[in-house]
């Protein structure tokens, strides 16, 4: 495993609280998560770097050799942030740099930030992992993400990072050949999907593949994934061939004759979705008017499937102000 800055923050973190405990609630997460990770970051150093005694949790001789190279990166990472801070209010306008695990709204708010005064031009910037996209911002090596975060404990934000929930429950349809068997009018049952080849990200790649098992096995299913790929396109060819069934982002747009994309009953599976930042900078100053696009884009894909738009006036649509 290599480390990560997220591992370097934990480590922080521990030393700085002298406790597991308070290290964990500080952090989001449960103790026992915490305790694993460190336990994964000490198999990758070679050496425990944290002992107990009646003081709580003390660095060992190697941990604070690491602790003392975390802390010059996490200074570093902190300085890079104020300077981007200083450059943006200086300049008042700037080239924005916009991550995430990138789809439809990702294309339309990088569209409409180009006709932002206070945006000189977008760069979009896709990792398929949500740490990486949030770490990135903390780094200052991107502006702005969107983010969908599967619903699972942990995944605190770094600090110097803040977060905006857009939604706390958008759903995760499925896409199959428009000619499918499991294709109906209407929401499609998992139990169904599951009796079909599955096609999805690698196990273990992010925290959707943990997501997606824990959500299966608490709905007594087994998907059968039998193709992996990172790719989109790979990823629709492999449906419209009738190979696979695969996820799809609720935004998602039927292809009449080759994909159909359809809701899950019951919705068994979602994303958060999360507009990440920094303070100080410019995209702090219009964050407000980011969310409001993100919400008036949502209202715009209507007609993209019967079943986006099924969702969007039972409940998506709750997202908006009242009046």
């Amino acid at each position: 495993m290599e480390l990560e800055v997220r591992h370097l923050r934990a480590l922080a973190t521990i030393a700085d609280s002298g406790s597991l405990t308070r290290a964990a609630k500080g952090l989001g997460m449960s103790q026992p998560a915490l305790t694993g990770l460190l336990q994964r970051i000490e198999r990758s150093v070679g050496g425990r770097l944290f002992f107990r005694d009646g003081h709580g949790c003390v660095p060992t001789a190697l941990g604070a050799e690491v602790l003392g190279e975390a802390r010059v990166v996490l200074s570093s990472m902190s300085a890079i942030s104020d300077r981007v801070g200083e450059w943006s209010r200086r300049h008042g306008t700037s080239v924005l740099r916009l991550g995430g695990y990138c789809g439809f709204l990702h294309v339309e708010i990088s569209r409409w930030l180009q006709t932002r005064p206070w945006c000189s031009g977008v760069r979009l910037m896709e990792d398929l992992d949500e740490r990486m996209s949030i770490d990135k911002v903390a780094l200052g090596a991107v502006d702005l993400s969107l983010v969908y975060r599967a619903p699972l404990a942990g995944g605190a934000v770094p600090e110097g990072v803040r977060a905006l929930l857009i939604h706390p429950a958008e759903p995760v349809f499925v896409a199959m050949a428009h000619d499918h068997p499991v294709v109906r009018p209407g929401a499609v049952s998992l139990a169904d999907v599951a009796e079909h080849p599955w096609v999805d990200e690698p196990p273990g790649v992010t925290r959707w593949s943990t997501y997606l098992t824990q959500a299966c096995q608490e709905r007594g299913v087994t998907l059968d994934q039998a193709h992996s790929t990172h790719s989109v396109a790979t990823l629709l060819e492999l449906v419209h061939a009738k190979l696979a069934i695969g996820p799809a982002l609720a935004t998602s747009r039927d292809r009449p004759g080759s994909i159909a994309v359809r809701a899950l009953e019951g919705t068994p599976l979602w994303q958060e979705l999360w507009l990440c930042y920094r303070p100080d900078t410019i995209v702090s100053a219009h964050v407000e008017e980011i969310r409001a696009r993100i919400l008036a884009a949502y209202v715009g894909r209507l007609g993209c499937s019967a079943a986006y738009d099924s969702w969007w006036y039972e409940l998506g649509r709750e997202l908006l102000p009242a009046g």
